[in-house]
């Protein structure tokens, strides 16, 4: 019992590491073809700057709630059709999604 769950560990494991690694060389890649750093100053100020909405609040809780409705309906949809992928892909794929889904909600703002 304990080696069967032990070997699915590893397999995950491994699978998240070869994710990872392929979303590192794929980065390296881009930036490299353009001669760019790794993390710039752009990065940076995007990741500190505070995400831009208008005041209004009856606005704000509509744009939270379709993003929270969005994302629940197509993380279970994807749960449903990527489960039998493992644990790892379904993650990223959740993760990418999500991503996504709140960068095309919140910055039509």
């Amino acid at each position: 019992m304990l080696l069967s769950k032990m070997g699915y560990i590893l397999s995950e494991l491994f699978m998240m590491l070869l994710v990872i690694a392929l979303a590192d060389g794929i980065l390296r890649f881009k930036r490299g073809v353009g001669r760019r750093q790794l993390f710039t100053d752009n990065d940076r100020r995007k990741l500190k700057e505070p995400i831009r909405i208008r005041a209004s609040a009856p606005m704000r809780y509509l744009r939270y709630s379709l993003v929270i409705a969005l994302i629940v309906i197509l993380g279970a949809m994807e749960i449903a059709v990527m489960s039998q992928f493992g644990a790892t892909i379904l993650t990223g794929a959740l993760l990418l999604t999500s991503a996504a889904i709140v960068r095309w909600t919140l910055a039509a703002s």
